[in-house]
């Protein structure tokens, strides 16, 4: 018997929230063998739903290309043939499983599931955790039994205050306990400052950037026990590293799984302004500076940061100002004045209280009894 299928996928900003209600499926005393995963043969599940016990399934579907070069404007042509084909696939899954309940996370992973829940009378909850949310779950919205949002203000039918869903290390994170083994599992002195700057699972090129301009203020204002730990993304591993002044610690890594870790070490982060990163930033309570991507659908990332920003929980700052250099200024300023460092990370904490609690695998539970119910 299976008691619930979580699909979506394509990026690790659904990827990841949809491992996170897995995770808190199973701390809720599903055992595994109850619970499915369902996403994308080319996303990027595939490997990260390794380190899962969950079974998984991969359907055949891509996203709709925003190009004008023929070979995209051809796999847009193609997308309906597929799409109809993704779904077919996906409801003989749900004949052979017959899940209480399907759980959508959005993007396009989640459609063919999600349309094929439809048909067979499967209830479909939707799981939006950005301000803003995707298409895929506007349009599952009018047909989904509920939607379970991380931000009170949705606009989303039916919609019901959750919060987001977080990987459990994070969730149950400890900082001040774990911060000690987490310096040593990134090789920092467990007396440095550490300022962490992180772009998200591809990396950010602006963010990378600016980490020079980062060392030179720490130069400048003679700041020194400063550890610098750089998540510069695969695609920019290979680039040349930045000088680094003498006293400050420079690590820089491509990728880590390891997020609780450097949470834990960190004592001021930069880092874009995705959904995820929004609901850890406060799940965990670090001080944060905060850089939405500008170019982001319907400028989600500036609304998901205002969440944390406009009550001073964080700092948000333009990709404008950290071109002109405003971003290592700001590092500094925060690095100096501890008291604001620990003021701004409680703030953040205590909004992240919705986050590590478990109001949304109670919505989970009472949308699947309520089906069991109706059928008995």
């Amino acid at each position: 018997m299976v008691f619930a299928v979580v699909t979506g996928g394509g990026t690790a900003g659904h990827v990841v929230p949809a491992m996170a209600i897995l995770e808190a499926l199973e701390d809720a005393g599903y055992p595994t063998d109850m619970l499915r995963y369902v996403g994308t043969k080319r996303g990027i599940e595939n490997t990260l739903m390794k380190s899962s016990p969950v079974d998984a399934a991969f359907l055949p579907i891509s996203g709709l290309q925003r190009s004008w070069r023929p070979t995209k404007l051809l796999q847009n042509l193609l997308l309906p043939f597929r799409l109809s084909n993704a779904t077919s696939l996906a409801a003989e899954l749900l004949r052979k499983w017959n899940p209480n309940i399907v759980i959508s996370v959005g993007g396009y992973g989640s459609e063919p599931m999600a349309r094929a829940a439809r048909k067979g009378k499967i209830p479909v909850m939707c799981v939006s955790y950005d301000r803003v949310p995707g298409l895929a779950t506007k349009k599952q919205q009018y047909y989904a039994v509920c939607c379970a949002v991380a931000f009170e203000d949705s606009k989303l039918r039916n919609s019901r205050h959750v919060g987001a869903p977080i990987r459990r290390a994070i969730r149950q994170l400890d900082r001040t306990v774990q911060r000690p083994i987490a310096c040593r599992e990134f090789d920092i002195p467990e007396h440095c400052r550490v300022v962490t700057v992180v772009g998200g699972s591809l990396g950010s090129g602006l963010l990378n950037n600016s980490v020079a301009s980062i060392l030179q203020q720490l130069n400048a204002q003679h700041l020194t026990d400063v550890a610098v730990v750089h998540v510069c993304g695969e695609r920019f591993a290979s680039q040349p590293q930045p000088e680094v002044p003498g006293g400050v610690v420079y690590r820089r890594i491509a990728y880590t799984d390891r997020m609780a870790d450097l949470y834990a070490a960190t004592d001021v982060l930069v880092s874009r302004a995705g959904a995820s990163t929004i609901a850890e930033i406060a799940a965990v309570g670090v001080a944060a500076i905060v850089v939405p991507w500008k170019d982001a659908a319907d400028n989600h990332q500036e609304l998901n940061a205002r969440w944390l920003a406009d009550p001073s929980a964080a700092i948000m700052m333009s990709e404008r100002e950290c071109t002109d250099g405003f971003l290592g200024k700001e590092v500094c300023s925060l690095l100096l004045n501890d008291e604001l460092r620990s003021d701004m990370a409680a703030r953040a904490y205590h909004m992240g209280e919705i986050h590590r609690g478990s109001t949304l695998i109670d919505l989970i539970k009472r949308v699947s009894y309520d089906r069991n119910t109706k059928e008995t």
